[in-house]
């Protein structure tokens, strides 16, 4: 029993250093409520259990402002408080099919007195033998083009796989411009964007640290499309 207690203490003495240490590495753990319906939900999305170290409340980092959008491109020049230079250039273009293997739906048939009848439709939204986000069962009107960052002036390295099934993105347009965000130690750069529509609508997180991309979050929960549940909070109406 005596052995029991000493453990104890040690445990409740280690926490407060983890904290700490948290901190002072400019992390901050997942910040979801233990009661927030959602955060099952959430937590399947990730990519790795060790993603969760990412989800943080936007509203309290540091955004980075000084963008300018168009319907194909936007573009940041800003300086954040450190007085660290980000110079962010994203694009997209018109999809060209001609340049793609696609499989956007399935038809199922059935056999009635000998012949063979439709009896359905599946939409796989399948495009270079990958999931396409954005779409559903129709081809995508946009695809990226261009994702270019530069802290100071290193390119952080981003692999086209970071962003080559997402489709039909907001760059400017319906209140959903793309958003960025840099946690207090300068340490780690998360982009937010929107794309698709209805049914198809998602939203993505892009997370990075100095020189490279290092995980994303992709959000289609069916009445939380929006930034809140990426961040781990939000509920449905």
């Amino acid at each position: 029993m005596k052995g029991l207690f000493y453990k104890k203490m040690f445990v409740f003495k280690m926490i407060p250093v983890l904290l700490c240490m948290a901190l002072q590495s400019g992390i901050i753990m997942a910040q979801v409520s233990f009661n927030w319906p959602h955060k099952k939900e959430l937590f399947g999305l990730l990519q790795a259990p060790g993603d969760s170290i990412y989800i943080q409340d936007r509203g309290a980092l540091e955004e980075l402002f000084g963008s300018t959008c168009t319907k194909s491109g936007v573009r940041y020049y800003s300086a954040a408080k450190s007085s660290e230079l980000f110079q962010i250039s994203i694009k997209t273009k018109v999809f060209s099919p001609s340049v793609h293997v696609m499989q956007l739906t399935d038809t199922v048939y059935t056999i009635s007195h000998g012949k063979k009848k439709i009896d359905s439709i599946q939409h796989k939204n399948w495009i270079d033998s990958t999931f396409a986000y954005g779409i559903h069962g129709g081809i995508p009107k946009e695809e990226f083009s261009t994702f270019i960052i530069l802290r100071g002036f290193v390119k952080v390295q981003i692999p086209k796989s970071a962003y080559a099934d997402l489709y039909n993105i907001h760059l400017c347009e319906n209140n959903k411009a793309p958003e960025a965000y840099i946690t207090s130690d300068n340490k780690y750069l998360y982009i937010y964007m929107h794309g698709g529509e209805g049914k198809n609508a998602y939203a993505v997180k892009f997370i990075f640290d100095n020189e490279k991309y290092l995980t994303r979050i992709i959000n289609t929960h069916h009445c939380l499309k929006d930034f809140d549940f990426i961040d781990g909070f939000g509920e449905c109406e």
